[in-house]
């Protein structure tokens, strides 16, 4: 008789003694509705959100390399990964049983779903729908054969197979309910999913972390979708408004991780620090404007001024250290990884902008960021200009009446104060400030005045609700949010938020003739930046061709031309098109106030609203209320640009 390995029995028992703690952990807090988040013996893991009607599970096969494999299931709000080995089964399964006995008596049934990779390689992604019995639950299977096959990577959608059999378990693995009490079987369902590794070297094993990525964000719906199924929770939120959806809270997003944890409490920190590091539009604005304008002047408006920028107070290849030593491919989340690693692009765009400052390659970097003109905008801002470019009209020299900036700032005192008693945490303050251009700029959470401020009394109101009431409005309820990125700015935000603040301008009566054909006059003044012309061709095709007065036209040309070329001043009417096209969607404009997002990111928000990682914004515009401008608001529904020109 051989005797036992006396140290592999003390693994043994260490291994038993370690789920018999983890069984007693799960029955303690799941059975209170309380969040686990504990390690398990082989390198495993459980993570556990909240009671729900769901678990998926990834075993590690004993046999061979994996990589990546496991990240599929690490999505979810639900999830355990473990050893495959057989030492490891009884306390698996039985941990799978605790888990599946609990969440029955609080929703009567429980769907537990395995994932595996092929051994063998595949060309395109497919996957195998693994079953016990297809007639017990045939329309949760539909649903997740339907949302597997709108999965697609590389341009090509996947592949998906169904399959019956007597035990779902993974190649060369025994199955988890082979232990299972019958008296627990009655709600008990379990369905494998087999996935071919396309997100892997097949030779190396390397994996290809983007590829990666795209299956894991659209797998977690396809999963979601299917829970929701399952339970008879499902909903299809094109059936429903934005908020119905959010308040009934039935949604499949409603199925994922409801919290930030702390690898993205980080990373979110981390972005968010040196994002405020620096002040982008600060550092490109020139300081010396007036001296600028009258050096153009004296030239005969044939001379490219000389502009004066503040010094960089930090070297941006030293802020891009810190900025890629944040880890996010820690965040298991894939909606809030694609949001931060796009923040993270946008901020190493911006600071090599801001290295390439006052040089050629500052417009490429610009491009990069802002986009150039496209024919259709063009075309429009032209036609716009060719309605309104007469000197009469596109001149502000004869206004009766104007406000300088002492008066504007007594009126911004009074926005705050409104403001502050609607939400305590609005805590915005105003400057004067003699190192920007004649007018009025947002920094996070001041407000920058101009000395030289110099504008018509009918601007006044206007400007009151695009700046405080969209750019400020904006940030302080990103501030009350707990993703530190929703006041920072989630990249790619201020196309929204110049749509957002224009259009505000028409709600209140204030878009003027010559408002529009400002914004109109900085796109073609933007492409003609882009097109190679120079400062005075861009300043004299404004001016002559156009009608901008002479002031103006320099003011347009400097905002297009600072730093070497900024092209900016395209996401204002650009930004106004695109709003106007998601209302006559049908879309609610009220999320859109949540933070600093752009339209593109209005999925994500929405789905984190319905997991309650983010909630509704605290306040709303001023307007909100009046019932006047709430009906403009419903009409332009129906509008373009032009329309709107042509009803204000």
């Amino acid at each position: 008789m051989i005797d036992s390995d006396p140290e592999s029995t003390i693994e043994d028992e260490d291994r038993e003694l370690r789920y018999q703690d983890i069984n007693e952990l799960v029955q303690s807090r799941l059975s209170q509705n309380q969040r686990i988040r504990r390690n398990l013996p082989g390198d495993g893991r459980l993570r556990i959100d909240r009671q729900l009607p769901f678990l998926c599970v990834y075993r590690t096969p004993p046999d061979r390399s994996d990589p990546g494999t496991v990240e599929l299931v690490t999505t979810e709000a639900a999830y355990l990964f473990a050893s495959g080995d057989e030492a490891d089964l009884v306390g698996v399964t039985d941990l799978c049983q605790k888990i599946n006995s609990i969440i029955q008596e609080h929703f009567g049934t429980f769907l537990l779903i395995e994932i595996w990779s092929e051994p063998r390689n595949t060309r395109g992604l497919t996957f195998e729908i693994v079953s016990p019995d297809v007639e017990t639950i045939p329309s949760t299977i539909d649903t997740l054969h339907t949302a597997l096959s709108e999965i697609k990577i590389r341009h090509e959608r996947a592949n998906v197979v169904t399959r019956t059999t007597d035990v779902v378990t993974p190649p060369g693995l025994p199955p988890l309910n082979a232990v299972a009490p019958e008296s627990n079987r009655s709600g008990f369902c379990v369905l494998g999913l087999s996935v071919s590794p396309i997100y892997r070297d097949p030779q190396s094993g390397a994996v290809f972390p983007m590829i990666l990525h795209s299956i894991r964000h659209q797998l977690a719906a396809a999963i979601r979708k299917t829970v929701a199924q399952f339970t008879g929770t499902e909903n299809d939120p094109s059936t429903d408004s934005d908020e119905e959806a959010l308040e009934n809270g039935d949604s499949y997003h409603s199925l994922g991780p409801s919290s930030l944890v702390k690898a993205a409490r980080l990373v979110d920190q981390q972005l968010g620090e040196v994002s405020e590091s620096f002040d982008f539009l600060l550092q490109v604005t020139p300081t010396n404007t007036e001296e600028a304008r009258q050096e153009f002047y004296d030239s005969g408006c044939k001379k490219t001024p000389r502009f004066i920028y503040r010094p960089l107070p930090y070297r941006p290849s030293i802020l891009k250290r810190r900025l890629f030593d944040i880890e996010i491919e820690r965040i298991e989340d894939p909606t809030l990884a694609h949001i931060l690693w796009e923040k993270q692009e946008e901020i190493d765009r911006k600071l090599s902008a801001l290295r390439d400052l006052d040089t050629p390659e500052f417009l490429y970097n610009s491009l990069q960021l802002y986009g150039s003109v496209q024919p259709d905008l063009l075309h429009l801002s032209r036609e716009i200009l060719n309605r309104v470019s007469d000197s009469e009209t596109l001149s502000e020299d004869d206004e009766p009446r104007r406000v300088l900036s002492g008066d504007f700032i007594e009126r911004a005192r009074d926005e705050f104060d409104y403001y502050h008693l609607k939400m305590n945490e609005f805590n915005a303050t105003v400057e004067e400030c003699d190192e920007i251009a004649a007018g009025i700029m947002v920094s996070h959470g001041r407000l920058l005045v101009s000395k030289n401020l110099n504008i018509p009394a009918e601007r006044v109101e206007p400007l009151l609700h695009h700046e405080i009431g969209t750019h400020l409005l904006t940030y302080f309820n990103g501030r009350c949010q707990p993703f530190r990125q929703l006041y920072a700015g989630l990249a790619g935000y201020e196309e929204l938020q110049e749509g957002l603040a224009v259009l505000s301008e028409y709600l209140v009566g204030g878009l003027t003739t010559n408002r529009v054909g400002t914004l109109a006059g900085r796109v073609v003044a933007v492409d003609s930046l882009t097109k190679g012309n120079s400062f005075a061709q861009t300043f004299e095709m404004l001016h002559h061709e156009f009608g901008f007065s002479q002031q103006r036209s320099f003011t347009i040309t400097l905002r297009v031309y600072r730093g070497g070329g900024l092209t900016k001043d395209v996401i204002y009417l650009r930004g106004l098109v695109s709003l106007l096209k998601y209302l006559s969607a049908g879309h609610d404009i009220e999320p859109l106030y949540v933070g600093k997002i752009g339209l593109h990111h209005v999925p994500y928000v929405q789905e984190l609203r319905r997991r309650k990682i983010i909630v509704a914004p605290r306040i709303l515009p001023r307007f909100w209320d009046d019932d006047k401008i709430r009906e403009r608001l419903d009409a332009c529904r129906n509008m373009s640009v032009l329309t709107l020109l042509e009803t204000n």
